[in-house]
C-alpha cells in the first residue's frame, strides 16, 4: 500500500531542494513585489502631477504636498 514512499536518495534530495527553493522563491518574490509596488505608486503620482490631474506644491523642506481639490484653484 505504501510502496510509492520508497524513494531513492537522489529523489529525496531533489524533493528537499524543490521544497526549499519553492519557499525561497516565494520569499524573494514577495520582497520584490513590495518594492515594485512602491515604485509604481510613486511613478503614477508623479505622472498625474506632471500632467496636471493632481495639484501639488513643494514645501520649504523639499517635500511635496498634495492639495485638496478645493485648495488647488
Amino acid at each position: 500500500m505504501l510502496e510509492f514512499l520508497n524513494f531513492s536518495e537522489v529523489e529525496l534530495w531533489l524533493l528537499g531542494t524543490a521544497i526549499i527553493f519553492t519557499f525561497v522563491g516565494g520569499w524573494m518574490a514577495q520582497d520584490k513585489s513590495h518594492n515594485n509596488t512602491a515604485r509604481i505608486i510613486e511613478a503614477t503620482i508623479d505622472r498625474l502631477i506632471r500632467e496636471g490631474y493632481v495639484k501639488a506644491q513643494v514645501k520649504e523642506n523639499g517635500d511635496i504636498e498634495l492639495l485638496k481639490h478645493d485648495d488647488a484653484g
